[in-house]
C-alpha cells in the first residue's frame, strides 16, 4: 500500500509528513550525518542547500526524495542506522498505516490560525531536546567545581572549573594568576565538589579540597587557561572527569550550555537563549548566560561534548548597536596548548 512515503512529490499538508520531516529535525541536526543518510540512500545530495538550518535542509531532502521515489529508502536507512530509539518511531513512519499525531481540537482562539509548515515550533531552528538531555547534564555537572582563590596580594576570588582527569583541575589562567596585580600566582586554592542546592532550594553539603598551589600550570594570559592538582584520594567518588578527547562541535546558530559557579554561588547552568553568534579559530561567542565566578567553566554542545572553556564578556558592535556576547576560548586550542605544555 502506497503512502506518503512513495508519492512522487512530498505533501507537507500531511500530518504523518510534517511529523516525519520534524522528527528528524529534531533527532538530526548536524549536515553531515544528514548528508551521509542521503548519500547511503542514493538521493543526489547536491542538489540541497547544506548552508541552511537543519529542519530546512530536512525539508529539501524530503522534496528531493520524493522527486526520486527514494524516501522509503531514505527512512528505511536512516531506522537501520544503529539508533533503536529513533528506528522504533521511524518504523510507525513506514507502516502500511503511518502513525501521525493526535488532532488538535478546534481552537477558539481569537487569532489568524496557524499554518500547517508553522505548527507548533515557533522558531526557525527547533529546540526540543530528548528528556535524557537533562540526566546527562546532571552527570556531568558533578565534574564542575567552585574553585575559592588566595593571591599573594590577600585578594580572594572565585571561579569554575572542571575535571579533566582524576587528579586534575582546568580552569582560566586569570582565576590562578592576579593579572590586576603583577600576576603572582595564588598561594592558596580550595576545589568545591558538590556545592549545589536541591530542588526545594536547601544547599547540599559540599565537599571542600585544598589543592597545591605548587601543582598549578598556567599558559598565557591570552590563552586563559590554566591546570592544578588535586588529591584523588579525597575527590568525591560521584565526581565525573570531563572528556577533553571527544570534543564536539557547533556552528553560528547552534546552541551551548554552561554548568558554571555564577558570582561565586552554587552551581547553575546557562540554557536560555543560548545561541552561537560566532565562531573563529580561537574562540567561540555566545549568548548563554554567566557571571562573573562563572570564569572556567565548560561550555558543551547539544550532544553534551565539550566545544569552549568560558572566560570572559564582551560588547561587539553589531548593525549599528551594542550585543552583549559571553565568550570561551575553543576546546580544540586549549587541548593542543596542554598537550604541548605536557600538561596531559
Amino acid at each position: 500500500m502506497d503512502t506518503f512515503l512513495d508519492k512522487s512529490s512530498y505533501d507537507f499538508s500531511d500530518p504523518a509528513a510534517r511529523a516525519l520531516r520534524d522528527f528528524l529535525s529534531t533527532s538530526y541536526f548536524r549536515v553531515p550525518e544528514i548528508i551521509r543518510f542521503v548519500q547511503d540512500a542514493g538521493i543526489d545530495a547536491a542538489s540541497i542547500n547544506w548552508e541552511q538550518a537543519a529542519r530546512l535542509a530536512w525539508t529539501d531532502t524530503l522534496r528531493r526524495g520524493a522527486q526520486q521515489k527514494k524516501n522509503r529508502t531514505l527512512v528505511q536507512t536512516i531506522s537501520n542506522s544503529g539508533d533503536a530509539a529513533v528506528a522504533i518511531r521511524l518504523q510507525e513512519f513506514l507502516s502500511d498505516s503511518p502513525v501521525e499525531p493526535a488532532p488538535e481540537p478546534a481552537s477558539t482562539w481569537k487569532a489568524p490560525p496557524m499554518t500547517a509548515e508553522l505548527e507548533r515550533q515557533t522558531a526557525s531552528q527547533p529546540t526540543l531536546l530528548d528528556v535524557t538531555f537533562l540526566e546527562r547534564g546532571t552527570e556531568l555537572a558533578r565534574g564542575v567545581v567552585r574553585l575559592l582563590v588566595t593571591m599573594p596580594s590577600g585578594k580572594r576570588y572565585n571561579g569554575s572549573g572542571f575535571l579533566i582527569g582524576p587528579d586534575l583541575i582546568l580552569t582560566n589562567h586569570h582565576v590562578l594568576f592576579d593579572v590586576d596585580h603583577g600576576g603572582g600566582q595564588a598561594t592558596k586554592v580550595e576545589v568545591w565538589f558538590g556545592y549545589e542546592r536541591a530542588f526545594a532550594g536547601v544547599v547540599r553539603p559540599h565537599v571542600t579540597i585544598d589543592a597545591d598551589p605548587a601543582t598549578i600550570h598556567g599558559s598565557d594570559p591570552e590563552q586563559d587557561w590554566a591546570t592544578l592538582r588535586i588529591d584523588t584520594a579525597k575527590v568525591p567518588e560521584s565526581a565525573v572527569v570531563i572528556d577533553v578527547e571527544n570534543l564536539g562541535s557547533v556552528g553560528v546558530d547552534d546552541r551551548v550550555y554552561i554548568i558554571q559557579h555564577p558570582n561565586g554561588g552554587p552551581k547553575q547552568i546557562g540554557m536560555i537563549h543560548n545561541v552561537v553568534r560566532l565562531i573563529d579559530d580561537d574562540v567561540i561567542q555566545y549568548l548563554t548566560d554567566t557571571e562573573g565566578g562563572s570564569s572556567g567553566s565548560p561550555v558543551f554542545d547539544e550532544q553534551w561534548q565539550l566545544v569552549a572553556l568560558h572566560h570572559r564578556g564582551r560588547e561587539i558592535q553589531v548593525g549599528g548597536g551594542t550585543e552583549i556576547r559571553n565568550q570561551g576560548r575553543r576546546m580544540t586550542g586549549v587541548l593542543v596548548g596542554l598537550k604541548n605544555a605536557g600538561v596531559r
